[in-house]
């Protein structure tokens, strides 16, 4: 583990560093709660839009229409423990 901790903080973080530098210098002046609401009502408002797609949208390339693959069902459901986490850790 620590190899490859070490190999990700050599090559990934020195790439991403710069595009998410500003970011961080912008959420670090704010609050936390600030910055959790914000994220939960990110995760929020996206769930809605998935679950307002079109059925037909949704299922484009689908070998059947069959319940389980309606992703509209499935986002909310994986993003609840997203939201506790935000919320209550």
């Amino acid at each position: 583990m620590e190899k490859i901790t070490l190999f990700l903080e050599q090559n990934l973080v020195p790439l991403l560093k710069p595009f998410f530098e500003s970011f961080h210098v912008m959420i670090d002046q704010l609050p936390p709660p600030v910055w959790r609401f914000s994220i939960c009502a990110y995760i929020v408002l996206g769930t809605i839009w998935a679950v307002f797609l079109s059925k037909d949208y949704v299922l484009l390339g689908s070998p059947d229409k069959a319940r389980w693959r309606d992703l509209r069902l499935w986002v909310p459901i994986l993003l609840v423990p997203y939201l506790l986490i935000y919320l209550f850790i």
